[in-house]
């Protein structure tokens, strides 16, 4: 069968069937917990009992209500990968067009995502997870599923604001010297140490922004896809498309989460009453933390992509183009 033609605007006709698998994913999980929030009279966890799901389909959309985060995650993969397909003369969907790279991003959003709870279990207690799957193999499937969609999620929602038009946005140039550079990094280190120091949830403040600082003075040195590369040249499209890829993750993430068996809940008694001023279970205001997030898992992936490559492995494809993000 030969391939979709591409229209005027250098999209292919007909729709990539992973979109439509993403949507019946992202559906039929919704559903299910449609069918668990009825069955458990509308109780939230972990605020609220629920009782043990009676009869097969209680029991069918219990199990979907606890393992929702990895089935909408993966299923928002799924869409994404065939909206950007579509995409004739963006490249297509990086997912088929680079694949070890986006195999690779994938695999490390695991740690990237490990270092931020290690930190918070550890150390802050931000956030807690509650209602998670007793048995260690479903678990861990759904740590791996969940913690694997988190930066890719991201990069593929920037990607996409990337190709209508940000990548070609344009700002002030900013050239810092390198003693600010190392500054840079300093300050970035002090903020990644903080809450190894405070032990409060307040350290979670700068959790968001040390590796970012930390990282990507580094990545430019050496030669890595940079932010601070971007500035310097006055590109602010890769900034920009990031921080709306966080943003629209984050909204997506905390509405599947809210309703979900196994979810997380924050804790962020400095924010004092705007604690309780929410968006589902996060604070309004701690919603601005998405932004920067997307921003440090980009660079924080970048840093582990290059010395991938120095270490030999090269079927990682590099960035396809100085503007890309996956």
């Amino acid at each position: 069968m030969a391939a979709p033609a591409a229209n005027l605007n250098g999209e292919s006709r007909g729709v990539p069937v992973t979109a439509v698998v993403g949507i019946a994913i992202i559906a039929a999980s919704e559903g299910f917990l449609a069918l668990d929030v009825m069955y458990r009279g509308g109780g939230i966890v972990p605020f609220e009992p629920i009782a043990s799901p009676d009869g097969v389909l209680p029991t069918i959309a219990r199990a979907v209500a606890q393992f929702l985060t990895p089935l909408c995650w993966t299923g928002l993969l799924f869409l994404l990968d065939g909206l950007l397909h579509r995409d004739v003369r963006g490249g297509g969907s990086p997912i088929r067009s680079t694949a070890w790279r986006f195999a690779a991003i994938y695999l490390l959003s695991i740690p990237v995502w490990f270092v931020f709870d290690w930190v918070n279990f550890w150390y802050i207690d931000a956030w807690r997870y509650h209602g998670l799957p007793e048995n260690f193999f479903i678990r861990h499937a759904g740590y791996f599923l969940a913690f694997g969609a988190i930066c890719p999620g991201m990069f593929l929602i920037a990607d996409i604001a990337q190709r209508r038009g940000l990548a070609s946005l344009r700002g002030p140039i900013l050239n810092p010297s390198p003693a600010t550079c190392v500054l840079m990094v300093v300050m970035g280190g002090a903020m990644a140490v903080y809450p190894f120091l405070v032990r409060d949830p307040i350290g979670s403040l700068t959790l968001w922004l040390g590796w970012f600082f930390l990282l990507d003075p580094i990545n430019e040195r050496m030669g890595a896809p940079s932010i601070l590369g971007d500035w310097r040249q006055g590109r602010w499209g890769r900034t920009v498309s990031l921080m709306i890829g966080g943003a629209v993750c984050g909204l997506l993430w905390e509405f599947w989460n809210y309703w979900a068996v196994a979810k997380w809940t924050y804790n962020l008694p400095f924010l004092g009453p705007l604690e309780h001023i929410a968006y589902f279970e996060m604070p309004a205001v701690g919603f601005l933390g998405f932004l920067p997030f997307a921003l440090e898992c980009w660079v924080m992936v970048q840093s582990i992509l290059w010395l991938a490559r120095r270490l030999g492995l090269h079927r990682i494809e590099p960035l396809p183009t100085e503007d890309s993000v996956t």
